[in-house]
């Protein structure tokens, strides 16, 4: 049989298929035979309770004193002091992203109080072009800014913990919170940084101030916080005597749980003096005495509340999706109904034709109101750089 041929009868031959100019090779798996892999045992900043090169996040309502925490830590790695149960730190540098307190005003002083060696801590308060002079220029930084910030880890001497304080303020305007892969996506190159730089990274986070089962999902935003790190410490007031402070264990992937720690703040601008004795409850033990003697319903209500309110402080929201993801944090669809009652949200279409959406109302004094005499007044779609806004930190008082 003869093979067919390019050529027309009677008319010209065929042209050949053009070869594609741009060569598009196939993705192949990485593969890594665990064979091939050297094991090695997980180096520690703090032992058994905070690892370099690794996520850690730090949890606890704002005003608990988170921050004054990072200073007692900071204090500790650029002296070389032990930590508070006793073991050893390795003198280092610091890198702080501190969006909410002031150099001057807070963090000199509060790094002072704790006896710190300030020369080996530094904070990131901006970044500018190479022909700006670096006093003139204050553009913002992002987590999102991996190269700068891995230039300022090449600048450090033995950088030995990075805190970023609070996470909501460097995640940037265009990423959602309560979104895993959106925060995953910008918390997974920090991650690799920690890992190839070895500093520990200590992400500072907001407490819902909701009721809630476990203290891990009290976390503001998406799991994926506190699913990437791989310890997360609970901060929070002690039930039985509001001027001594908890740091309780919440998950740990690396270690066996360990006991929790006691401090109170004393002084001005204030120095913690740690408790010697060991604290023997569990960040959810904690929580669960916090809740201990509430209204069952009403607690679910004010828990929807405060999840609604985080929910939309980025702005509107679909209806549907709100429902979907109320659901899988386990809030039932009624019960997320009745805190958009309770919070005057603006229900309503995106336009003539667009889908259903929820917002919070623009002005929160509306909050005391009853529904049926407020006047609507919706909220115009904007995107945060932090966890908070004026408006929504205002929400959540009324709460």
């Amino acid at each position: 049989m003869a093979l067919p041929s390019n050529r027309n009868p009677g008319g010209p031959p065929k042209a050949s298929p053009a070869p594609d100019p741009v060569h598009k090779p196939n993705r192949r798996p990485r593969l890594l035979r665990m064979a091939d892999v050297t094991p090695r045992p997980v180096q520690w900043l703090w032992h058994d309770r905070v690892a370099t090169g690794r996520l850690s996040l730090l949890v606890g309502q704002p005003g608990v004193g988170k921050s004054y925490l990072t200073a007692d830590m900071a204090a500790r790695i650029s002296t070389g002091r032990p930590w508070p149960d006793g073991s050893p730190c390795e003198r280092g540098s610091v890198l702080l992203l501190s969006a909410e307190d002031d150099p001057a005003d807070t963090l000199r002083p509060r790094l002072d109080a704790h006896d710190a060696d300030v020369s080996r801590v530094v904070a990131m308060t901006g970044s500018y072009f190479d022909n700006a002079d670096p006093d003139d220029a204050d553009m913002t930084v992002t987590l999102a800014d991996v190269a700068m910030i891995e230039d300022a880890l090449r600048e450090l001497d033995n950088c030995r913990l990075i805190v970023v304080d609070p996470i909501g303020s460097y995640l940037g305007g265009r990423t959602d919170a309560h979104r895993d892969n959106e925060v995953r996506s910008v918390l997974a190159p920090i991650a690799k940084l920690a890992e190839k730089y070895g500093p520990a990274v200590l992400c500072v986070a907001h407490r819902r101030k909701s009721a809630g089962r476990a203290a891990d999902d009290m976390a503001l935003g998406s799991r994926a916080f506190t699913g990437i790190a791989r310890s997360v410490w609970h901060l929070s007031v002690d039930t039985d005597d509001d001027s001594r402070r908890l740091l309780l264990p919440g998950k740990n992937n690396l270690a066996p749980r360990q006991h929790g720690l006691a401090y109170r703040i004393t002084g001005n601008p204030g120095v913690l003096q740690w408790d010697p004795k060991p604290v023997t409850m569990s960040a959810d033990d904690a929580l669960a005495k916090e809740n201990d003697g509430q209204d069952a319903g009403q607690s679910a209500h004010d828990e929807a509340k405060a999840w609604l309110a985080d929910y939309l402080v980025t702005g509107p929201r679909p209806a549907k999706e709100i429902k979907q993801d109320a659901k899988r944090d386990g809030i039932a669809e009624r019960t997320v109904d009745r805190a958009a009652k309770s919070l005057n949200v603006d229900r309503g279409r995106d336009g003539l034709t667009g889908p259903w959406v929820w917002r919070l109302p623009e002005d929160p004094q509306v909050l005391a109101k009853e529904p049926s005499t407020r006047q609507e007044n919706p909220l115009a779609c904007t995107r945060n750089v932090g966890e908070y806004t004026e408006t929504a930190d205002r929400v959540r008082m009324q709460i």
